[in-house]
């Protein structure tokens, strides 16, 4: 009897992550398992090849979840060095290993057809085809979702209602395509936040990991705003004599911050970074060490971009995909998360062509 007892405790399945941290039997276990699951090539995405430290970590939370790690291992990404997960991941979790009594539920409510497929097709600088909602922000007026569950214990479901004009950073080109699922997604996690932060404490999606600051990808109408061009053709105003240091108006701050963010080519920022060195007294300095910061930097996100397109159209052998894989992950930091996406899809759609 005692050996069956034994035998029952020994084989019952791990699934406390936090248990594992402090057992020397199964920190082993999943430390070899690390191992191996780093030195898979197409069972992992690229950021985990080798690098047996975050495959641990990944492995661990897998258990905690008890799901495959594998396959949360490819619903992950990084963002300027921070292990991010997918929405969908997030919601799956919250939906089956949630303290609930049932699944969530989901009511959407509003004129969702003044935004649903109302979008338009784009294309960038490389001539690929992206989309843009088509909508303006009084279209979102009155669109929203409330999201409920029972948590285990209660009677009463926990509801949040969020409303889409409240989802301010869109990171995804699927808010576009598909604003009712992002949405979901967006309610169900700050439902979870909320009500039962402990199931999903510590993982985070892309929109809440990145730097740069939000960005309305649909913006309300609003004045013509100056081009590079105009800038340049602005006359600097008389410099008055006074000690008082230069203050710019700001406007011309403004414009210089929308034309840095608008750019798409690098001759664009070059010809934007004179412009500023040109109006530096007028300025100020603050003005100026942000704007040359800002414009330096965009400059350096749209360089590494095209590098990277390029060494994805240049792709012949597995060699050259993995080559191009690599200096994708590498170059994480130095991107904006809808360059990331995109070159992520393009990874995506190469990726069976060169390991079949």
């Amino acid at each position: 009897m005692n050996n069956i007892t034994v035998s029952e405790q020994t084989e019952s399945p791990v699934t406390n992550a936090n248990i594992a941290l402090f057992n020397p039997q199964y920190l082993t276990a999943i430390s070899n398992f690390a191992q191996v699951m780093a030195s898979g090539v197409a069972t992992v995405p690229n950021h985990l090849r080798n690098n047996p430290a975050d495959c641990m970590a990944i492995a661990m939370q897998a258990a905690q979840w008890q799901m495959n790690p594998f396959a949360v291992a490819q619903k992950t990404f990084t963002v300027s060095g921070v292990l991010g997960y997918e929405a969908q991941l997030v919601n799956a979790v919250i939906s089956t290993r949630g303290p609930l009594v049932d699944r969530i539920n989901y009511d959407w409510f509003g004129p969702w057809e003044k935004v649903i497929g109302k979008f338009d097709i784009r294309k960038n600088e490389k001539g690929q085809e992206y989309r843009t909602p088509g909508w303006k922000l009084v279209d979102e007026e009155g669109i929203g979702i409330r999201v409920w569950a029972t948590l285990k214990g209660e009677e009463e479901p926990r509801e949040l209602i969020l409303l889409l004009a409240q989802a301010r950073t869109r990171n995804s080109t699927l808010w576009a395509d598909d604003p009712r699922q992002q949405l979901a997604y967006l309610a169900v996690k700050r439902w979870a936040r909320l009500y039962c932060p402990e199931v999903i404490l510590g993982v985070y999606t892309v929109d809440e990991l990145e730097e740069r600051s939000e960005k309305v990808v649909n913006p309300a109408s609003k004045p013509a705003r100056m081009s590079a061009s105009q800038m340049a053709d602005r006359q600097p105003e008389p410099q008055q004599d006074t000690t008082a240091p230069p203050v710019a108006s700001d406007d011309l701050i403004s414009d210089f911050r929308a034309a840095i963010e608008d750019s798409e080519t690098v001759e664009t920022t070059t010809k934007i970074r004179a412009e500023i060195e040109e109006y530096k007294a007028k300025i100020g300095i603050d003005a100026f060490t942000e704007l040359k910061g800002k414009v330096v930097k965009r400059h350096r996100q749209i360089t590494v971009a095209a590098k990277a397109n390029e060494m994805l159209k240049q792709c012949r052998t597995l060699e050259d995909f993995q080559a191009a894989e690599s200096f994708v992950s590498r170059s994480d930091r130095e991107l904006r998360a809808d360059d990331i996406e995109t070159l992520q899809v393009i990874l995506d759609d190469l990726r069976p062509e060169f390991q079949n």
